[in-house]
């Protein structure tokens, strides 16, 4: 019998409103740099004009190191990364890894009051009522959709 090690990981569905993966930092200095130095970049930097165009409000899941989903994890999605946003600023908002022999128990809070999100992940196994990547959704039990997580939901 295989002795599995139970992790529980605590995911919030949260809105990031105003996002540029050109400069998620708005007026941050060390973003918004290109290096190209040619014509309309001559400082080495995008335009204003640019991170405007490419700003929009992003949705991320961010991870929480606790059940009150009061203590996010702060910790760098890649240590040696020096480009990487504040945790409170990046997409995706966390990567989720797994040793041999644990089972992961995934909860998800969906903090989005305005929409239903589903959730789909790689590398694991689980019934397809869990998947979340069907455009439609999974038919459940009850006839309602089984992997759509409602605004507030828990």
């Amino acid at each position: 019998m295989m002795n599995f090690r139970r992790r529980d990981i605590f995911l919030k569905i949260e809105s990031l409103p105003s996002y540029s993966p050109l400069a998620p930092v708005a007026c941050a200095r060390h973003f918004g740099c290109d290096c190209m130095f040619n014509p309309g970049h001559e400082s080495g930097r995008v335009s204003a004009q640019e991170i405007l165009a490419s700003t929009a409000d992003g949705l991320v899941y961010r991870e929480y190191l606790d059940a009150q989903y009061t203590i996010p994890n702060k910790a760098k999605l890649i240590k040696a990364d020096v480009n990487e946003p504040p945790w409170d600023r990046r997409i995706p908002g966390c990567l989720l890894y797994a040793k041999p022999w644990e089972r992961l128990y995934i909860h998800v809070w969906n903090a989005d009051t305005s929409d239903c999100h589903s959730f789909h992940i790689h590398g694991l196994r689980y019934g397809i009522e869990s998947d979340g990547a069907w455009p439609l959704g999974v038919a459940g039990r009850d006839g309602g959709r089984s992997d759509e997580i409602l605004p507030g939901q828990k």
